[in-house]
């Protein structure tokens, strides 16, 4: 761990405690890269460094306030807290807190989330990015797009009452899309991990798979709106159902922002379906050891056998629900620019199907097969009601055909889709990127009497 890391959080709660009921700071430094391409070419190669210092206090029993900012020096430190000392007495008591972690526990480290050869990989990642813009072009695409995002981290966390601890972590995004002349002709491939060196083999599959994908859509047609069965990717069920578990979180719940919020016991999915958040999952994008305050890193079980069993806490929910902590305090944005300490999921895990895809795909009724889905809506978040449009590749299969389409929007409601899950795949996947920003482990899923729109309604 750096020793100047320690150093700046040390004198944030040192300097802290003196101004202050309670404090946690954290000093965050980077090391990234990317790599983007357009037009089957690299266009850019870079890299960048950060340092950030995270603080949250509390004072005058419970108003809160938070920072996050550049910080390299004490006085950088100084300022940060002073400023954020000064401006939450100015503000009312949070009526989201009821206090933090108290109590100083040993962690328990999450292997296979550190990648001791990311600096080799970085230096060869052009290599591993023309390979897999070749893979896309040899399996049919005419323009090859898209990035990959390489991260090194190292976190060191105190808590003025008493906790502490440090990290370090890894972690990789490629998404790649593959085109032909005409621009509705297209698909996508997408590849997450904390282990890059160990991942280029998979990197270069995911080329080849958009480059398949792009040379299918070939032909595509509008498609008829109507009631069909869908099967999902996992990219399309990590934004459209894995979006449900991470709403098992008693603040959105508070807002009015979730669809589950009175329905704790109850039987929500089929039988198949049981899914966790799990902060301790080997090669999660979002695995920590601890949470924001210094709590112990768990798995919970969100849902078990389609009955939803658990929300997420951080220690002030915990204690307005009665309840215990489930290790997953956040600190978020709120609003323009506000941060509160929230629940908030690490990695969402589905357990496995054991269907294989193409068995989700022989089917006798008319079933569209959705492969990606950009700019997902909610109408009505507290019911679930939502749109998002299918991008890429997207294929009806009936009558034993399988055909192009395009121009269509899923516009439906995601406990309804919850429910009417018939069947998962055994392909279970990681996804992770702009559509999809809480890590989340998900299998295919075909789901039954879905609705579907013309993209242009």
């Amino acid at each position: 761990m750096s020793e100047n890391l320690k150093s700046l959080v040390d004198h944030a709660v040192d300097m802290g405690k003196k101004k202050a009921d309670a404090i946690i700071a954290r000093g965050v430094a980077s090391s990234d890269s990317q790599v983007r391409f357009s037009e089957s070419r690299i266009d850019i190669a870079k890299k960048w460094e950060s340092q950030n210092l995270e603080i949250f206090i509390v004072v005058d029993g419970a108003k809160t306030g938070a920072t996050v900012r550049p910080a390299s020096t004490k006085k950088d430190v100084e300022k940060a807290v002073n400023d954020v000392v000064s401006f939450s007495r100015t503000l009312p008591d949070s009526m989201f807190y009821a206090g933090i972690e108290e109590e100083a526990k040993r962690y328990h480290e999450a292997p296979g989330n550190y990648d001791t050869k990311i600096d080799q990989f970085t230096e060869g990642s052009t290599e591993v990015v023309n390979s897999i813009i070749a893979a896309a072009l040899d399996e049919g695409a005419k323009r090859v797009a898209g990035s990959i995002m390489v991260t090194k981290t190292e976190t060191f966390f105190r808590s003025s009452l008493g906790p502490e601890g440090s990290s370090k972590s890894t972690g990789f995004e490629l998404n790649v899309r593959a085109l032909q002349d005409e621009l509705d002709y297209s698909g996508q491939g997408l590849r997450s991990g904390t282990i890059p060196s160990a991942e280029k083999d998979e990197m270069i599959k995911a080329g080849a798979k958009a480059g398949r994908l792009a040379k299918e859509a070939v032909g595509a047609v509008q498609g008829e709106p109507g009631v069909y069965d869908l099967v999902l990717t996992p990219t399309v069920a990590a934004s459209v159902i894995g979006d449900v578990p991470t709403r098992a979180n008693p603040f959105v719940a508070m807002i009015g922002l979730s669809p589950l919020q009175d329905k704790m016991g109850e039987q929500i999915a089929p039988d198949m379906i049981t899914v966790h958040d799990d902060s301790l999952l080997t090669g999660g994008m979002g695995t920590t050891s601890f949470d924001w305050e210094g709590t112990p890193g768990k798995k919970t079980t969100i849902i078990e056998r389609g009955v939803l069993k658990s929300f997420l806490h951080n220690t002030s929910t915990a204690r307005m629900f009665e309840t215990e902590t489930t290790g997953s305090s956040r600190l978020a944005s709120v609003g323009m620019g506000a941060r509160l300490l929230l629940p908030g999921a690490s990695n969402i895990v589905f357990e496995n199907g054991t269907t294989k895809v193409d068995d989700l795909l022989d089917v006798d009724r008319p079933t569209i097969h959705v492969t990606c889905n950009w700019y997902s809506r909610f109408q009505n978040a507290q019911t679930g009601d939502f749109s998002t449009i299918p991008r890429d590749a997207m294929f009806l299969h009936q009558k034993g055909e399988k055909k192009p389409i395009k121009n269509m929007r899923i516009s439906d409601n995601t406990m309804r889709m919850l429910a009417n899950i018939d069947a998962l795949g055994n392909d279970r996947t990681q996804v992770y990127w702009w559509e999809v920003r809480t890590p989340t482990l998900i299998p295919s899923m075909r789901i039954r009497d879905c609705r579907m729109t013309a993209a242009t309604q």
